[in-house]
């Protein structure tokens, strides 16, 4: 049987029964690329008269729309929310509403089950997997549980001020070309002026380009930029990506005299052909994996965890096919390039990590023949490609101290994890019962030691890159203390949790958030803040807000209402429409109980309550059924220079009973409304925040 040239069987027909002229529905892809008009024909006019192979792909699905809903149906619903907004605000005030209904509020036939730890929720034919119990738990404080689901509407809804038509689809799907790279590259001016940023505000972080080499190679690449090997251009394109992500938008304006939306989204549309034209599904070159990972922590700042997630596998599968992961001492590779793919090779298990966490699975498990050795505490200053001999490393801090502190931080998650015999997530064993209290409270503090011996007696709080690895580490602790001791390893059928315990919960909710807004305010590290500006902390927030009425310090509670206002403000003014996810309907939901419980408290003790916090005000008028509620700028300003509290030298005075069961983790805050395995939920559906390589830790580091 004849095969037509898009693979179709042709079969026997006579010259009757065949049209004369046999039209596709769709224009080829050339014509599509290049905006022209096809005549659909096979080969078509335009392909023909240039000598090129004609390809019809067919365009991908329309996106799916919510559906018009009636006014009946509006008012309906709209009654319905008002019925269980005033249902839970009842059981603010008081006792937990008990949950009768193990899919309470997934309506429109949305479905949640569960086996094990993970979870699966499903509707309408799709679904979605939870296995990380940092997300798992908001229906109650939705309208409509089921909106976890509706991806595609939200992003239909959202306006990323960075996303244009050249999808990321086009990385994978779009053909080589060499034609007009050349323009698309700023001018020498601005290519040195995103490298110089890229070395203050991006390199400190990551560390696996060598700066030296590569500036070297910049400056020649400069002279004729049609000569620029295809690898080196993949990088180049990616460092300005990532140099342009770090940077604000004023700040971009002002340097380069263009927008940062319309410089950056070019500087993307350059990468990606960049890296097409560098086939960097089938490299070898090590410099290409490099430009690919600076490529991917730039796309969290317009693109989706899966979409990033998905994407650090195929640069896992880059590595292994170079052979990253395996240690090049044993080789006989260089002593420069071993120490290269040492860093590049750690800094990929981190991104991997994160990004899975982010999407609420469990990390994939490390490559079963990798044996890369960390990286070498040494400078930059201290490698060269010629060098024969290795360098030798430094007794104090150098270059590599965040870098190092976060591979620290991972080998310590990595060894306690398999030594309690977890598996899936590397957090497994400070969530799961395997470990009591106190012997995960031992974990800790030997985890506290390390950082303390290694990084935290080195650091100068004076340079801004040893501040934000204290800050790092320090809130790494804090973090981990909240992943053991949290609520929802209790059991709501036993004992309530002790005041005590829930005080030692605060104490390390409040040190988080401390560490967050001073992260995005004070000056000398705020070259960094878009690596911070992704460590939201979600389940600090949420569980100071569901404590509130049980603290009695004014003061604190004002400091409470003063940090909320500030990290979340920031936080909805960053995200600008696409702060209306389903997570940010249940923490509005939130903050409109808490701030009203905590002005009738004022109102009963005789106290001024603190002035309402922009966010919440904004809540409120949402709730009071205002839709032209508008965001302004954060009423409670918070001095830029303000030091957070200053940690205590030794081990964390621990006073903490012996855990009471956690056999289960889907239990009530004590006497609280909250049902942590809903805001785990939610957190994890969660796929518009800003996302960047981060730490092991989101929302605290």
């Amino acid at each position: 049987m004849a095969q037509s040239r898009d693979g179709s069987a042709a079969t026997s027909r006579t010259p009757l029964d065949l049209p004369s002229i046999s039209l596709k529905p769709y224009s080829c892809v050339v014509c599509h690329r290049r905006k022209v008009k096809c005549n659909r024909e096979e080969p078509c006019s335009n392909c023909a008269k240039a000598s090129v192979e004609c390809i019809y792909r067919p365009p991908p699905p329309p996106r799916r729309r919510k559906r018009e809903r009636d006014a009946s149906s509006g008012a309906s619903r709209e009654r319905e929310k008002s019925f269980r907004r005033n249902s839970r605000e009842a059981s603010f005030g008081g006792s937990a509403v008990q949950n009768t209904s193990p899919a309470r509020n997934l309506s429109n036939g949305a479905e949640q089950s569960r086996s094990g730890s993970g979870r699966m929720i499903m509707k309408e034919g799709n679904s979605v997997y939870l296995d990380d119990t940092l997300w798992t738990s908001v229906s109650h404080e939705l309208p409509d549980a089921a909106e976890v689901l509706d991806d595609d509407a939200a992003d239909d809804n959202s306006d990323n001020a960075y996303q244009d038509e050249d999808d990321i689809s086009s990385l994978l799907l779009s053909h080589e070309t060499r034609e007009g790279m050349a323009e698309l590259h700023p001018n020498p001016l601005h290519i040195f002026k995103l490298w110089q940023t890229f070395l203050e505000r991006v390199n400190p972080l990551t560390k696996i380009v060598h700066a030296p080499t590569v500036q070297q190679q910049i400056l020649e690449a400069m002279g004729d930029l049609k000569k620029v090997r295809k690898e080196f251009e993949a990088l180049m394109f990616s460092i300005y990506c990532i140099a342009l992500t770090s940077l604000q938008a004023g700040d971009v304006e002002k340097a380069f005299g263009e927008s940062k939306k319309k410089l950056l989204s070019r500087c993307r549309r350059g990468a990606q052909q960049a890296l097409r034209n560098a086939s960097f599904l089938r490299t070898s070159s090590t410099v290409v994996l490099q430009a690919f990972i600076l490529y991917l922590l730039s796309m969290r700042a317009f693109s989706d965890p899966y979409t990033i997630w998905s994407l650090s596998g195929i640069a896992l599968r880059m590595a292994q096919r170079i052979g990253i992961h395996r240690d090049g001492s044993g080789y006989g590779l260089s002593i420069f390039e071993t120490e290269m793919r040492r860093r590049i090779w750690f800094q990929l298990m981190i991104l991997d990590a994160t990004s899975a966490q982010f999407c609420g699975v469990a990390a994939g498990p490390f490559v079963h023949t990798a044996d890369a050795k960390p990286p070498m505490n040494a400078n930059d200053s201290d490698l060269d490609p010629r060098m024969t001999e290795p360098a030798c490393e430094k007794e104090g801090p150098s270059e590599m101290i965040f870098c190092l502190a976060r591979n620290e931080f991972g080998k310590w998650l990595h060894r306690w994890n398999t030594v309690a015999g977890g598996s899936g997530s590397t957090w497994d064993f400070l969530t799961s019962s395997k470990l009591s209290l106190s012997e995960k409270d031992k974990c800790i503090d030997e985890l506290e030691d390390i950082m303390e011996q290694k990084f935290l007696r080195y650091c100068d709080q004076s340079i801004p890159l040893h501040l934000a690895t204290s800050m790092m580490v320090r809130s790494a602790s804090r973090y981990t203390r909240l992943m053991a001791h949290h609520p929802r390893h209790y059991h709501d059928s036993g004992a309530r949790i002790p005041q005590s315990e829930k005080d030692v919960i605060f104490g390390h909710c409040l040190k988080m958030a401390e560490y967050a807004d001073y992260a995005q305010t004070n000056p000398d590290v705020q070259r960094f803040s878009w690596h911070m500006v992704n460590h939201m902390p979600w389940d600090a927030m949420i569980f100071m807000l569901s404590e509130m009425r049980n603290r009695t310090d004014p003061q604190e509670k004002d400091r409470v209402w003063e940090l909320v206002g500030s990290i979340y403000g920031r936080h909805v003014r960053q995200m600008g429409k696409k702060s209306q996810m389903p997570l940010h309907k249940a923490l509005q939901n939130l903050f409109v109980k808490a701030w009203r419980a905590y002005v009738d408290e004022c109102n009963q003790h005789g106290r001024t309550p603190r002035p309402c916090p922009t966010v919440v005000q904004s809540a409120l008028n949402t709730s009071n059924g205002s839709t032209e509620a508008q965001i302004a700028d954060e009423n409670a300003r918070v001095d830029a220079n303000r030091a957070p509290i200053q940690e205590p030298q030794g081990q964390y005075a621990s006073n903490v009973p012996a855990e009471t069961g956690t056999e289960n983790m889907d239990f009530l805050l004590g006497d609280s409304p909250m049902d942590w395995s809903e805001w785990d939920n939610l957190l994890n559906q969660f796929q518009e925040s800003l996302v960047d390589d981060m730490t092991l830790m989101p929302g605290s580091v």
